[in-house]
């Protein structure tokens, strides 16, 4: 009986070893040595995120717009929020290339800048983007739209400061939730905020 205890409490204590946190500081660090952190901006704070580039130089933004990243909202998202959760921001006057991915395995998708609406309507009869360029082709058509597995890029320049929208105009997507707010800061501010 004692062997069978011993052995229990042997595994138990090795099961605790092997589980202990791999954040932790190694066991010879000082004690007020500090533990390794990602770098995440806080709610609300501007940050950019590596599919968000901006050369103030060159006066250019490059986004890489991710749509269906997951089964959030039945894949009808971008970078996985819907419903106006999210902001872009890009400085007015900026040169914006924007790329279109469309991760989502079943349906098309599309995306323009327009402004925002409440409610959204199920259909758009015409699109008209608010910046010459703005739009990736065939917006509307669900056969026609970047599809799944491909990608487009649309080129404009951000050249009237205000807050708008980057929405799906495929029949049904952004009144179901596909669209995120798309700012264009008189100020010069650029990135992302969540």
């Amino acid at each position: 009986m004692r062997i069978k205890t011993l052995s229990v409490a042997l595994f138990v204590g090795l099961g605790l070893v092997a589980c202990g946190d791999a954040d932790a500081p190694p066991a010879d660090a000082p004690a007020d040595a500090p533990v390794a952190e990602e770098p995440t901006a806080a709610p609300g704070e501007l940050h950019t995120p590596d599919w968000f580039v901006v050369d103030h130089d060159a006066g250019t933004v490059q986004i890489d717009l991710i749509a269906g990243t997951s089964s959030a909202n039945n894949y009808w998202n971008f970078h996985g929020l819907h419903g106006g959760a999210g902001e872009i921001v890009v400085p007015e006057g900026y040169e914006v290339s924007l790329t279109l991915i469309n991760q989502d395995p079943n349906m098309g998708h599309s995306v323009g800048v327009g402004e925002i609406q409440s409610p959204w309507p199920n259909s758009f009869s015409q699109v008209t983007p608010l910046f010459e360029g703005a739009v990736t082709s065939n917006p509307t058509s669900m056969t026609e739209s970047t599809l799944p597995g491909e990608q487009e890029t649309i080129t404009f320049v951000a050249d009237q400061s205000g807050e708008f929208a980057l929405i799906c105009y495929v029949v049904g997507h952004a009144a179901s939730g596909m669209w995120m707010p798309f700012t264009v800061s008189a100020e010069g501010e650029a990135g992302f905020r969540s």
